[in-house]
């Protein structure tokens, strides 16, 4: 039971083109007046359609053919093993690098919001010793409108980066290769502000979208067990050797990127 949402049929809104952009008309409580909605597209929606209120916008869901969605680029014919990481999304067993800069605006990202709780909680201890500032601190410093806002905006820039970079992996591979990260990893410490970035780490993104993008361009994905990859001599593949940051050195005085060892 929701109170933010409903559906319509198609009998109950008309959509069209208007001014370069979709519009929506829906049907209100009052006879014979419809709500016209414009929307940020130039896409007309149809079909069944879902609409979601959400901090006084209007959130206008709808569905389409998987088949018709599909992409017209075919995957390629090669067997690609990646690595999952933090600083670059990906970095495949050719040695490429995927989306470089995920790891800035996700520790950008966690060092602002970091910042940002410290304050409101300031005030927020603020508000409770003095009760003559509580009604005025309350009413203008704790919405989260905007904080909502940009966590939409960059959820959807980190999905684009991450999508952008699967599609670059497809394009060479018929098989994906990767690690299973769906367990719970227990590790030591690496310090409150390690920990509190690596918290934000979008390794669930990284599994949907290589899921997503293989599923409907053709190729195919092997999960492995993650243990002990990044501690394997990739040209022999016996544990012989050691990692040391983004170093893999092998036990006859070889030095390999870790990564690119790993995948």
């Amino acid at each position: 039971s929701v109170n933010n949402q409903i559906i319509l049929d198609t009998d109950c809104y008309k959509s069209f083109e208007f001014g370069g952009t979709a519009w929506i008309e829906v049907m209100s409580l009052i006879p014979r007046k419809r709500i016209a909605i414009p929307l940020n597209t130039n896409r007309v929606p149809s079909g069944t359609l879902r609409l979601l209120l959400r901090n006084g916008k209007v959130e206008v869901h709808y569905s389409v053919n998987e088949v018709e969605a599909c992409c017209t680029r075919e995957c390629g014919d090669q067997i690609i093993g990646v690595d999952k990481g933090y600083r670059e999304a990906f970095i495949d067993s050719d040695g490429f690098k995927h989306a470089e800069n995920l790891g800035i605006l996700l520790s950008a990202e966690s060092d602002y919001l970091k910042v940002k709780h410290q304050r409101r909680n300031k005030i927020r201890a603020i508000a409770k010793a003095k009760s003559h500032k509580r009604n005025n601190i309350e009413k203008n410093n704790f919405g989260r409108s905007k904080l909502n806002s940009r966590k939409a905006r960059h959820t959807s820039k980190i999905r684009n980066i991450v999508y952008q970079a699967v599609h670059q992996i497809v394009d060479k591979a018929e098989t994906i290769v990767c690690e299973d990260l769906t367990f719970v990893v227990k590790s030591r410490s690496l310090g409150k502000n390690t920990n509190r970035r690596l918290s934000g780490w979008v390794k669930g993104l990284l599994a949907e979208a290589i899921s997503n993008v293989s599923r409907r361009r053709g190729s195919s994905v092997v999960l492995i067990n993650a243990a002990y990859t990044s501690q394997t001599d990739s040209r022999h593949g016996i544990l012989l050797g050691k990692r040391a940051g983004k170093k893999f050195y092998c036990f006859d005085g070889v030095v390999l990127d870790a990564d690119q060892n790993a995948a």
